[in-house]
């Protein structure tokens, strides 16, 4: 049934270990999206930036060109002459703007491209939509943008530009006009390199129209530039201001019908509205590449746990079928012999015994022997119970002894050679063999020998070396005895969850230093490369997280020492600082604040590190559960004669006087079915007893619990 246990137990570690990693992937998993959205949105405002930026440069530089070409020909008078002037200036700004239009207030074109007025030169008055953007430029002071729609003149779609020229009194003169072409502003958007993703669009507000869509099928211009331009409808109702110029939102492309995440910004000069977006399922597939790396990496996780487990558990199960074997054979030898062999517990009951003892306790006492009986109590000669007592309690004290006893038997006094040895855990006693060698028939040959003559010399001589032969089988036996104990100890050894513990240590502690010596290989990397400083953040956040995960395996360790000796130097300071970085994060879950106030001058004990690491990660990990939402957990220690007090005080839910009294009863548990073992606290009042300590408790329900631990200073 141990055996079966202890698989169990090595399950429930493995899938335990896996949920952990699993809920901590989920986290990663949410991280990598929220991280992925923001970097998204910073390269989407970045776009909008640098194109609001482009155009505002363009449309002032396009105003001042007109307001400088237009003033020089309403100076001229000649016509004549104010088509070669505009001649001459469109070669400077034949790269950018397709010709100049010169108009009188009414509409009419005087001078296009450097020709002069003629009756096929058009009169901006005459077109809805050439009138619409004519009427704004005389009404304004500054450059104004038409619509974009096709002209067949310049065979594209062209975007047209006014400026009024007016005299120092303010007056209309004319209008200079000129076009840009949609193409060249296409090319200048491809050379920027914007994500491909990305969806531009310029909305002319002054007329509620299409000026810019990228990208954009030439076959689609016709039905959306200069088209009335579709609104952009919050999803959710909500929207985020990145600034005083950006706008951030999500809503359904009005152009492509996706579900896009969308900054806008207004280009005020000339009443235009910026708006980039991009798909929300683009950036759920930037996410997806990013998630299968981390899920690589925790498929290799899990498998390198699976394989652990099955190493282990095979290991175990190897050593469990050796030990019933051992067990068997260790049977079969201590029944074979015809000496009495009997095991005690520390308390003087009965755990084991071999079939001799059984028969010769029945002929003597009339004793039947069962397991768990204190013999002493049942013993019919109640004259011996004291002198067995004395025995008993000198090899409690760990003293390995033999000593002849006379107890009266059915025919006579009977008398048996005894070896009584303490078996030790560590250096503690917890319990005796007893070997008892009917030594009557001796005994009663030796007083033959001294009647008998010198003549039976050697028939004694025959039967003394007998009795050495049987002596040294017997010592034979009993030195296989306790070899096999040794081996039961170490077999149990190699299942602990120690073991288990450092060696996961040592796996996670691999991994941590490739991340550290990774990061500063980038880092020197990106030194040279003058880049260190935009990344600071993130190697701060690598060496944090490093440092962290180090603190953790490094208390793990200490929590997993599997050593039994009592005389090892303990640092109770150190201990409950490690007891308190392995439950960091149910800490940081529920919002509790930890107080320590570590007063005593003088933190060092003489005991067992590992287990006094298990006594305070269980008080701790109970004050954690005693609290259900936030709260505070207060750590103080002090010194007092020669000792060093701790106390541990949680503002959780308290216990009561019947649940005090039960606390260190084993299997007693206050959590639900599946939640505890009831095991933690009958375990730690063990381990405090050990260290010769002592654990006191007050608590009131609702308010609160205070352990207090006092340990003797080495």
């Amino acid at each position: 049934m141990k055996s079966v246990s202890e698989i169990k137990s090595l399950r429930r570690i493995f899938f335990l270990l896996v949920i952990t990693i699993t809920i901590s992937l989920a986290g990663v998993f949410v991280y990598i999206y929220a991280d992925t959205r923001n970097d998204r949105i910073n390269d989407l405002g970045y776009t909008v930036s640098v194109i609001k930026e482009y155009y505002e440069l363009s449309f002032r530089q396009w105003e001042l060109s007109l307001l400088s070409v237009g003033n020089r020909l309403a100076e001229i008078e000649s016509i004549e002459e104010k088509a070669a002037f505009a001649t001459e200036a469109l070669k400077t700004y034949e790269r950018e703007l397709l010709a100049f239009g010169f108009a009188r207030p009414d509409g009419q074109i005087l001078v296009f491209s450097g020709r002069p007025l003629t009756d096929s030169l058009p009169h901006l008055m005459q077109s809805e939509k050439t009138r619409r953007s004519f009427d704004l430029a005389r009404k304004g002071d500054g450059i104004s943008v038409g619509e974009c729609y096709y002209t067949a003149l310049a065979g594209d779609w062209v975007i047209p530009l006014r400026v009024p020229i007016r005299d120092e009194n303010g007056n209309l003169l004319a209008v200079n006009t000129t076009g840009v072409d949609y193409s060249s502003i296409v090319e200048d958007l491809k050379r920027f390199g914007f994500n491909e993703n990305y969806q531009i669009h310029l909305i002319n507000k002054s007329f509620g129209t299409t000026q810019i869509l990228y990208p954009l099928p030439k076959e689609k211009y016709e039905s959306i530039l200069g088209r009335d331009s579709l609104s952009y409808h919050l999803e959710d109702g909500q929207e985020e201001r990145l600034n005083e110029d950006l706008l951030l939102f999500s809503c359904i492309n009005p152009v492509n019908n996706e579900a896009s995440i969308v900054i806008s910004t207004d280009i005020s000069p000339v009443n235009h509205q910026l708006v980039v977006s991009v798909p929300k399922a683009f950036i759920a597939s930037e996410v997806f590449d990013r998630i299968k790396f981390v899920g690589s990496a925790y498929i290799g996780l899990l498998a390198i746990f699976l394989f652990l487990y099955t190493y282990l558990k095979g290991n175990l199960e190897k050593s469990i079928d050796k030990l019933k074997t051992e067990r068997a054979n260790l049977k079969s030898i201590i029944e074979s012999t015809s000496d009495l062999i009997g095991l005690f517990d520390t308390n003087k009951k009965l755990v084991e015994f071999n079939r001799a003892f059984k028969i010769s306790a029945k002929l003597t006492d009339g004793m039947n022997l069962q397991k768990g009986m204190n013999i002493l109590k049942e013993i019919k000669h109640k004259d011996q119970v004291s002198h067995f007592n004395e025995l008993f309690n000198k090899a409690l004290k760990g003293e390995k002894f033999q000593v002849e006893i006379v107890y009266p038997g059915p025919k006579g006094d009977l008398n048996f050679k005894c070896k009584y040895t303490p078996v030790f855990n560590g250096d503690r006693v917890v319990g005796i063999t007893f070997f008892a060698e009917d030594v009557t028939e001796i005994r009663d040959y030796q007083k033959q020998l001294e009647l008998l003559n010198k003549n039976l010399e050697s028939k004694v001589l025959d039967r003394t070396k007998e009795l050495k032969a049987k002596n040294k089988e017997l010592e034979m036996g009993y030195e296989k005895l306790q070899a096999t104990q040794q081996q039961l100890i170490r077999a149990e050894k190699m299942a602990s969850l120690g073991i288990l513990s450092s060696g996961i240590g040592h796996e996670i502690n691999n991994p941590l230093n490739f991340i550290k010596h990774g990061a500063l290989a980038l880092k020197e990397r990106l030194l040279t490369q003058n880049s260190y400083e935009v990344y600071d953040e993130y190697f701060n956040a690598i060496e944090e997280g490093v440092r962290r995960a180090s603190q953790i395996v490094n208390g793990l360790s200490h929590f997993s020492r599997s050593g039994k000796t009592m005389d090892e130097v303990c640092d109770v300071h150190e201990i409950l600082q490690n007891s308190l970085t392995l439950l960091a994060n149910r800490f940081r879950k529920k919002d509790i604040e930890i107080r320590s106030y570590y007063h005593a001058e003088n933190s060092i004990v003489k005991g067992n590190e590992g287990k006094l690491h298990q006594v305070f990660t269980n008080i701790i990990t109970n004050a954690e559960q005693a609290i259900v939402e936030s709260g505070f957990v207060e750590i103080s220690t002090k010194n007092e004669k020669k000792a060093i007090i701790i106390k541990i005080s949680d503002s959780g839910i308290g216990m009561s006087k019947g649940e005090i009294a039960k606390m260190t009863d084993p299997f007693f548990t206050t959590k639900d079915p599946g939640e505890g073992t009831g095991l933690g606290m009958f375990i730690s009042q063990m381990i405090i007893d050990e260290h010769n300590g002592e654990m006191k408790v007050q608590s009131i329900k609702g308010e609160g619990t205070t352990f207090e631990v006092i340990l003797k200073n080495k």
